[in-house]
């Protein structure tokens, strides 16, 4: 199952490579990635990973690490199903 996580951590060196190392040893497949660096100072970094593993343990193994401000464990977007008939006019 995927889930998607926000996390704000410090600019400084090698602090995204110790969050990304935490998000493998912790037996997580990185999915998607996006970083966004809104003041000198910090990085606000979107990561989607997946695993069938608790991500509440990945959350709290990120919020250890030095450099993380904080973390944040997004809702799933609730999946609407497919509509079965669709009809089109011309």
């Amino acid at each position: 199952m995927s889930r998607t996580f926000e996390i704000d951590l410090d600019h400084s060196e090698g602090a995204l490579l110790r969050v990304l190392g935490t998000v493998e040893r912790r037996g997580f497949e990185l999915l998607e990635l996006s970083a966004d660096k809104p003041d000198a100072e910090t990085y606000s970094v979107r990561l989607r990973v997946d695993s069938e593993r608790d991500p509440d343990v990945l959350c709290r193994q990120l919020q250890r690490l030095v450099d993380v401000r904080a973390v944040r464990l997004l809702a799933e977007p609730i999946e609407e199903p497919l509509p079965r008939f669709q009809a089109t006019w011309l």
